[in-house]
């Protein structure tokens, strides 16, 4: 299941998570400056990482399914538990001993499944997680149980029954229950209260789930994009959109014109982002980054360590007293250096070797003749 990067999506991917960083160091610059919210205008909108991140994953997870294989199932849930778990078990066990003040182990151990902290505080962050960023990977993880279940059905088809499904839970169970639709990403809906039903339902239902199928919808459009044959006329005025869309996609963002997590606000525009830039590498060429490959490559690192680094520095703000007297912009980027420094560590010592590792069961014990070894 393997496939070369699309280097565009793995831009994004990089840019999503210092996005992310930068939202939670925006109060940092506040009240320092003459503009005293100078850290709200310039990083208010950096948490549209998130539906970036839920974006990506849906196009993603379509383009590294698309070669079929025997024990693809399997391959595919080793893939990504090795690719998830050991760096979100890592980050949380450092959060629980040194950083948080919660001393109860099942907080532990359901921030670690992972499940949110309290499914009757409303969507889309259900009272987030112990280790605060991975309150999205609830959904992340979700998603792939769901695009499973698809791919088992029909490998062909995986991306229109992933589609349907997701659909089916967000605008069912709400319709079921309450008799409307809601496609706002922030809402109050708490289903079944009281019943074992009431975590699975009230989660399922939430919009913010649409963000993926976007990207799965993506994924096929360019699909048929990729096979399209134009003349170089045509590509010139094809480049030229695409790169004003992508322009204008970002700007709407940025500018906080839209503003929110969602398919109706930040995933929409997200979705518009990544369908313009696909459409530009597929006519033209993206130069090579080496800062740009680098972020994408530590990005998942970076969006979960991040926090803690942010946390202990307020926490332990006598370890860091070196940092101490810095203020503003200095302070940003004291955090923003060690954030990238701990992200790299990670990524090589825990993030990399475990996916390897993953790769070596799958090439290990699934070998192409048909046969297990064990």
């Amino acid at each position: 299941m393997g496939r070369e990067k699309i280097l565009g999506i793995h831009y994004l991917r990089g840019i999503a998570a210092l996005m992310v960083v930068f939202y939670h160091l925006r109060t940092t610059l506040n009240h320092v400056y003459a503009q005293s919210d100078l850290g709200d205008i310039m990083f208010s909108y950096g948490a549209f990482g998130v539906d970036l991140f839920f974006v990506i994953s849906g196009y993603i997870i379509c383009y590294s399914t698309e070669k079929k294989e025997r024990y693809m199932r399997i391959k595919y849930i080793v893939r990504r538990v090795f690719r998830i778990y050991p760096l979100l078990i890592t980050s949380l066990l450092f959060t629980f001993f040194f950083v948080s003040d919660e001393s109860n182990i099942s907080a532990l151990i359901r921030s670690a499944v992972p499940l949110n902290t309290n499914y009757s505080a409303g969507s889309p962050f259900f009272g987030y997680n112990l280790l605060s960023p991975a309150w999205t990977l609830t959904y992340e993880i979700a998603f792939y149980i769901i695009f499973l279940v698809s791919f088992a059905f029909s490998h062909k088809y995986r991306w229109l029954i992933s589609s349907v499904i997701i659909i089916l839970f967000v605008c069912g169970i709400q319709k079921w229950q309450t008799g409307n639709i809601i496609l706002n990403a922030y809402n109050s809906n708490s289903f079944k209260n009281g019943t074992i039903w009431h975590a699975p339902l009230t989660f399922l239902a939430s919009p913010l789930f649409l963000d993926f199928v976007y990207g799965v919808v993506i994924y096929k459009i360019h699909n048929v994009i990729k096979k399209m044959r134009v003349t170089e006329n045509v590509i010139t005025w094809i480049k030229a959109c695409s790169l004003f869309i992508f322009a204008i996609s970002f700007l709407e963002i940025c500018s906080t014109q839209v503003y929110g997590h969602g398919p109706l606000l930040w995933g929409l525009w997200c979705a518009i982002l990544i369908l313009s830039g696909l459409v530009y590498e597929n006519f033209g060429t993206i130069p090579k980054s080496r800062i740009l490959c680098f972020l994408g490559d530590i990005s998942y690192s970076l969006y979960l360590t991040h926090a803690v680094i942010i946390d202990m520095f307020y926490k332990y703000n006598n370890i860091f007293s070196i940092f101490g007297k810095a203020n503003g912009i200095s302070h940003v980027l004291y955090i923003l250096i060690l954030s990238l420094f701990l992200a790299y560590m990670v990524y090589k010592l825990i993030e990399l070797p475990f996916i390897k590792i993953g790769k070596l069961i799958n090439n290990g014990v699934f070998d192409k003749n048909c046969g297990v070894n064990f």
